[in-house]
């Protein structure tokens, strides 16, 4: 592994999508700078440990999973410091010149390491579709760092370029350059769905006092994909009707291209009881009477 200098820009760049943009297409990855400041990412972790209690969130499963790691699904439902991070307009603008217009929220998920996980698996986020690699982004991963991402407790590994691989990961006997993604508290890492990445391990209170790393995982997908958590049965209609406009249509009561994702003809916020017109595209095709 290496820890070598990460691209890195700051959020309050001049041209920060277009900056973003061509690192992640050029090297699968991008560090956004000062996206939280201190006092809002302390206020995420609380939110994250306040959750885990009220759930009795367990550890994982599974080696991937993380036998020392706490994960938490479908975050927007757990409260609103969490659908703010998801409609910040820095990210959002960053997102569309990556995937373009009409994109949606695939899941949002916390990541949280303790001491003694071991590495995960190198993978890539979009590693079930279908279409032959190397191929544009479909699906974009935000890694959002609560506590300050280290060596020691788990930053995250990745591959830079392997998102242009035929592969959907290496082979396990196979030799790779790894980077370590370490960056402060408030820092967000933008990959590519394609780039091999993986949590590294937290080897904290071996040597060294022990240290839990908090992340969050805010993906994001094409329009016209399907979202790897299934958002809109996830959360209760009358729930989602009180979400900001953006956060529901992001959820997917939306229409892609003035088509995809229409209920009997209408636009799908109707069934939130917002009145909108559909637009329909076929109107805009065919002849009327």
């Amino acid at each position: 592994m290496v820890t070598a200098s990460l691209n890195s820009i700051s959020a309050d760049a001049p041209e920060l999508a277009k900056g973003v943009d061509a690192m992640v297409n050029h090297d699968g990855y991008a560090v956004i700078r000062d996206v939280l400041d201190s006092a809002a990412c302390a206020e995420l972790v609380a939110e994250v440990d306040r959750v885990e209690r009220e759930f009795e969130t367990p550890f994982g499963k599974n080696d991937f999973e993380g036998f020392h790691t706490r994960r938490i699904f479908n975050l927007i439902a757990r409260g609103p410091r969490f659908r703010k991070l998801v409609i910040n307009e820095t990210m959002l603008s960053t997102i569309e010149a990556i995937l373009g217009d009409g994109f949606l929220l695939s899941g949002t998920t916390s990541m949280h390491i303790g001491p003694g996980e071991t590495d995960q698996r190198l993978h890539a986020d979009d590693g079930m579709i279908s279409l032959p690699r190397p191929h544009p982004a479909t699906m974009i991963t935000t890694l959002w760092a609560l506590t300050d991402f280290t060596k020691d407790n788990g930053a995250t590994r990745l591959i830079p370029g392997s998102h242009k691989e035929t592969a959907i990961a290496p082979a396990s006997n196979e030799e790779c350059p790894t980077l370590i993604a370490e960056m402060p508290a408030g820092s967000v890492l933008v990959l590519h769905a394609s780039t091999w990445h993986g949590g590294g391990p937290n080897t904290t209170g071996d040597t060294t006092p022990e240290i839990e790393r908090y992340g969050l995982s805010i993906q994001y997908v094409a329009g016209w994909c399907r979202q790897q958590q299934n958002l809109m049965l996830g959360t209760p209609r009358e729930v989602v009707a009180g979400y900001p406009r953006r956060l529901q249509e992001l959820i997917g009561y939306s229409m892609y291209r003035n088509v995809m994702g229409h209920v009997d003809r209408n636009h799908p916020l109707g069934l939130l009881g917002v009145d909108v017109e559909p637009n329909i595209v076929w109107e805009k095709m065919g002849k009327t009477e």
